[in-house]
């Protein structure tokens, strides 16, 4: 049975102290030898050769393979690979998935801060972080927590569940005030009303499906804030091509329906705008709670939504507002 490992734990509480590392003194004749004395835990599924030096220091890596490429006599501070990729102890374990992703290694060494090698990280670890990690983000989402999944405890599964829920009424109730703000409008043409659902819910999914790809991207180390700038332009060019054609379709639904060519009009613009914006958003926010060191999963659950619901009835009332004056 695998077991769960809680986020926010250092890569030095999960780490092997059983790998095998040899002085550059030794020759790969010693090194062989060394090898075969080793204890099975460190030899049981060998793929490097870690170096030291006489201080303990990690200075290089050797491929198994790599021994029975070189005469015996050779030294291993010869044929080491000296860029050694590692890892810190005290390193966020998450972070250590990333270092796997990328460089795709079977193990990474892990040091100290004296540079002094203490043990390894394997890539079958880093797989069940990477769950537990993609578990904790899609529970985040939806608006519960981790927990939730392995919980049986009613009252634990509604204290995590109510915070998100009170997220909703507060936006709820914003929302509700916006609509009693442009009742007026809303009893001029009473066909506004009518398409309340469908402009919500356009821009409600275009900020979750914006905030969802920029968490995932953060989490497998794809997305950083220097990629701020060319998230938002590639969102920007998106919510265009997809805010106009909603928009046009539904604005044009809109005029056949009810014979109004200003009703159309405004939901064709109101919806291309808010479909824009809430991609913006939900590109934004994940960044803006990184920057502030809150986790980003936290943005894309009812959080963006609520955003996108208050940003999208303002800008739909104003727009209509505008084209259906004196009506």
């Amino acid at each position: 049975m695998t077991t769960r490992r809680a986020k926010g734990e250092t890569v030095g509480s999960i780490m092997k102290n059983e790998f095998l590392a040899v002085s550059d003194e030794f020759t790969i004749e010693d090194t062989i030898k060394h090898f075969r004395t080793a204890s099975l835990e460190k030899v049981s599924k060998p793929s490097y050769i870690y170096v030291v030096d006489s201080r303990g220091l990690l200075v290089g890596v050797v491929k198994m393979r790599d021994l029975l490429s070189h005469a015996p006599n050779v030294h291993i501070r010869d044929i080491m690979l000296k860029s050694v990729v590692k890892v810190h102890a005290e390193m966020d374990q998450e972070e250590v998935v990333r270092y796997f992703i990328k460089h795709r290694f079977l193990a990474l060494p892990v040091v100290n801060n004296e540079q002094k090698l203490v043990g390894i990280v394997t890539a079958d670890e880093m797989v069940d972080i990477a769950e537990l990690e993609a578990e904790d983000d899609i529970a985040k989402i939806i608006g519960t927590g981790v927990d939730e999944i392995t919980s049986r405890s009613i009252p634990r599964i509604v204290r995590l569940r109510l915070p998100w829920l009170a997220i909703s009424i507060v936006s709820g109730l914003a929302c509700a005030f916006i609509l009693g703000w442009f009742e007026h409008d809303i009893k001029s043409v009473v066909a506004l009303a009518l398409f309340i659902p469908i402009v919500l819910g356009l821009s409600e999914s275009t900020g979750m499906q914006s905030a969802t790809i920029v968490v995932r991207n953060m989490a497998l180390g794809r997305a950083s804030l220097k990629d701020v700038r060319w998230l938002l332009q590639k969102e920007m060019f998106v919510g265009i091509i997809v805010g106009l054609a909603c928009g046009m379709l539904v604005g044009g639904a809109a005029t056949l329906w009810q014979a109004n060519a200003n009703l159309g009009a405004a939901l064709a613009i109101s919806m291309s705008m808010s479909i824009i914006l809430s991609g913006v958003i939900g590109s934004c926010l994940p960044f803006l709670f990184k920057l502030f060191k809150i986790d980003p999963a936290l943005s894309s659950g009812p959080i963006v939504l609520a955003t996108c619901d208050i940003m999208t009835l303002l800008i739909y009332f104003r727009v209509s507002g505008f084209f259906l004056a004196g009506q």
